[in-house]
């Protein structure tokens, strides 16, 4: 890089060729599963086809908060560089992350939340999801794995990678430019922040805050350290050569087998299937073993239980029938820590069930 080039940009603090938001990476794997399990549902069995069509429409949900979220990146009229949804891999740690922003001043991590329901975070920082019937009276609560927490987990892992791999930055440099946020990307949610901790505030915003918040980065971080322009390109590099595709093998995550498909000539269901996949999920054996063990925990150690894991975690655990800690990782919320705190337990009541003698219980 041409001397006057590096004295310009610490001048105006503003890369020479980056003049827009430009996306490394603008890709989003959810979508190429809504597509493969569109293709899916045609040939499932009833029951099966139920759960991949209630997948699709979760998944399409994810799908919108992203793209608010991109939309936002992209009017943000800065010069920055977007990385979207990228699965790290890196010394055996995972994370699934929404956005990656990298600007001359800061690397913004960004989980993306758009959620059914309104959310009040209590003061010890937990999330609950509350849910409400048409008169607004609230007839179910349901506590969620705190998405603070996860992306600070991110921050994590992005800080191990850029440490390791970059000469100009150490762990102090790292805590000048790394931040994380979370950001509620549904309008209508209403999150209540009256008893949350400080901390808690800060790491939350709404969709439309987003801009103002990576402005306020930047100027905040003004005498710090900072990227050259091709700083910022070797920090897309790095973070791209570490980016694996989280490939879903649908056909266990649901439970298929050659006998279970359905033709779409309609073919006939066995009766074995038939009755397999008309059992509630909550009332299989695998649901309630794993549930219980979840409680147990929650009491030995004094948490709350979605903390060991939540209901759509446990639902997932038997989607997929993890039977490492490699597939267990592929499950969003599983890291090392938590593999390895509860990761032997899982995945030995997951080969029970996954005997062949057991598998109407899978389902």
């Amino acid at each position: 890089m041409a001397f006057f080039d590096l004295l310009k940009q610490t001048i105006t603090g503003r890369p020479i060729n980056i003049t827009e938001p430009t996306f490394i990476r603008n890709e989003c794997s959810a979508q190429a599963q809504v597509d493969k399990l569109k293709e899916l549902i045609k040939t499932a069995p009833p029951a099966i086809a139920k759960q991949i069509n209630q997948d699709i429409k979760m998944l399409s949900y994810g799908i919108d908060g992203e793209n608010n979220v991109a939309y936002e990146l992209k009017h943000s009229f800065m010069p920055i560089l977007i990385l979207r949804d990228l699965y790290l891999e890196y010394k055996g740690m995972t994370a699934q992350i929404d956005f990656v922003v990298i600007d001359t001043k800061f690397i913004l991590i960004i989980e993306c939340k758009k959620m059914t329901g309104d959310i009040e975070v209590t003061e010890g920082g937990d999330f609950i999801r509350l849910f409400k019937n048409s008169e607004g009276k609230i007839y179910k609560r349901e506590g969620i794995y705190s998405p603070v927490v996860q992306n600070q987990r991110h921050l994590e892992l992005i800080k191990h990678i850029l440490c390791d791999e970059m000469d100009s930055l150490n762990p102090r440099k790292c805590a000048d430019v790394l931040r994380s946020i979370v950001v509620f990307a549904n309008p209508k949610t209403i999150v209540n922040m009256k008893r949350a901790s400080a901390d808690v505030k800060k790491a939350t915003i709404r969709c439309d805050q987003l801009i103002a918040h990576m402005k306020k980065l930047h100027t905040l971080n003004e005498d710090g350290c900072w990227f050259p322009e091709e700083g910022m390109y070797r920090v897309a590099r790095i973070l791209m050569a570490h980016h694996k595709e989280n490939k879903v093998d649908y056909t266990q995550k649901y439970g298929l087998t050659d006998q279970m498909i359905v033709a779409e000539s309609g073919g006939d269901q066995s009766p074995q299937t038939l009755q397999a996949s008309s059992v509630p999920i909550e009332e299989t054996a695998i649901y309630k073993e794993l549930r219980e063990y979840r409680l147990i925990q929650s009491r030995m150690e004094g948490v709350k239980p979605y903390y060991i894991y939540s209901n759509a975690q446990l639902e997932e655990i038997i989607a997929r029938m993890p039977e490492s800690y490699e597939e267990l990782k592929q499950i969003k919320g599983f890291g090392d820590v938590k593999c390895s705190k509860y990761g032997d337990a899982i995945i030995k009541v997951v080969k029970k069930f996954k005997s062949p003698h057991r598998n109407g219980d899978c389902l």
